[in-house]
């Protein structure tokens, strides 16, 4: 490990980017309870991730950085996208005489594809700066995307949860708000890890079968996991308001997992594994957001 050399000790000013997504809300909420100043980056908060001058005065003079690659499932061209984005953060922080970065990665973000494909391309990016303290936080598959991205609210109206992944293969699942801690204790932490990658499993690993059962448990329903062919899966996103260059995006990840490709480097351990569980993601988060029959 090394230590964090910092001329105002026990406080410090940390960038975090997405600031007002799950995963940036959680490490902000954390850092601030902790005394730290927070520079919130996030469109909301008057910094878009297309405006360099701002990233560069967010940057300027900060100590520590959170930073992710976001996805945008509407834009014409998904890597191209994430390569504008990851090169002004880049030049952001170069200039910026910030020492220590965590990055928001895929958990299979060493096989460069898919959905994971821009946060793989950003590590290597950062790691071309020569930054004293880089980690590549590596996460598995949100919690949060059942509701945000996949529909499954909607969907289970219907009895059925239907996606191109197939159902009896266990995924690794995490929740945003344990990755958000994750990432502010690394930011924060006086002894700084040797490791260049820290994989985060989640809560336990569930077959989207499985995970279809507790969710629509949560809700008051019976619901039925079916998987979908690329085909129909492509149809139905498309008819959704997906971008054909983020869905294909999508169906990438979805063959990778369906072959049974390796997303880990790891086997699962304590380190790698976080403390909310589907189960209680699920009536946590569900029966909050009013979801609840």
């Amino acid at each position: 490990m090394t230590r964090f050399d910092h001329r105002n000790a026990g406080k410090r000013t940390i960038v975090v980017v997405g600031a007002t997504s799950e995963v940036g809300a959680a490490a902000s909420a954390r850092l601030r309870q902790q005394g730290h100043d927070v520079r919130g980056v996030a469109r909301s908060l008057g910094i878009s991730l297309s405006d360099q001058e701002g990233l560069n005065r967010a940057f300027a003079g900060a100590d520590a950085a959170y930073v992710m690659i976001p996805f945008d499932v509407q834009v014409a061209d998904l890597h191209g996208f994430e390569r504008e984005v990851g090169v002004r953060l880049a030049d952001a922080i170069s200039g910026s005489g910030v020492s220590r970065v965590v990055l928001l990665s895929g958990l299979n973000a060493h096989l460069k594809m898919g959905t994971s494909l821009g946060a793989a391309e950003m590590e290597d990016r950062l790691e071309t700066l020569g930054l004293p303290e880089l980690v590549h936080l590596r996460a598995g598959f949100f919690n949060e995307n059942f509701v945000k991205g996949m529909g499954f609210l909607q969907q289970a109206e219907t009895g059925v949860f239907a996606t191109p992944f197939r159902g009896d293969l266990p995924m690794p699942l995490i929740a945003a708000g344990d990755i958000g801690v994750r990432a502010a204790e690394l930011l924060a932490a006086d002894d700084w890890p040797g490791d260049r990658v820290i994989e985060l499993h989640g809560g336990g690993y569930y077959t989207l079968a499985e995970a279809t059962a507790i969710l629509g448990r949560a809700i008051g329903r019976e619901v039925a996991y079916q998987t979908v062919s690329y085909d129909d899966a492509r149809a139905g996103m498309l008819q959704g308001g997906m971008s054909a260059s983020f869905i294909e995006a999508l169906i990438e990840t979805a063959t990778s997992f369906n072959k049974g490709e390796r997303w880990t480097l790891e086997t699962p351990n304590a380190r790698n594994t976080t403390p909310t569980t589907l189960e209680r993601w699920a009536a946590e988060t569900l029966a909050v957001s009013g979801a609840v029959a």
